[in-house]
């Protein structure tokens, strides 16, 4: 195991963390509590990631797996947007559900990577 952090990995845990924080003020702002409820349960399954990366911060890097990063990072921006905009809460869970997929592919790669996995 790496004696020091996956940047990889890292960066992955930094673009959750933005959007956890876009999440959160999106849900402070909003006067609508149906889109409220909506996005604090997106929130929480990016919470669930965060989690889930920072355990992964010392696994080994691939170049398939900075692939899938810089996926996930092409993808932040469409949220960023999505909440800017945001008309309709499905608008919201449709995008962050395509984030988490990319999202989730980097993880399972991550853990793959790990040396007990191989």
């Amino acid at each position: 195991m790496p004696t020091t952090q996956n940047s990889s990995i890292n960066a992955l845990y930094q673009s959750l963390c933005a959007q956890q924080d876009a999440l959160s003020a999106a849900i402070q702002s909003t006067t609508n509590p149906a889109l409220a409820k909506t996005l604090s349960t997106e929130n929480y399954e990016i919470m669930h990631r965060i989690i889930l990366a920072q355990n992964l911060l010392f696994q080994q890097d691939s170049a398939e797996l900075k692939q899938c990063v810089t996926d996930v990072s092409n993808a932040s921006g469409k949220i960023q947007s999505c909440l800017a905009g945001i008309q309709k809460a499905s608008d919201i869970i449709n995008t962050i559900s395509d984030f988490l997929v990319l999202v989730d592919k980097a993880i399972d790669l991550a853990k793959t990577l790990a040396p007990m996995a191989a």
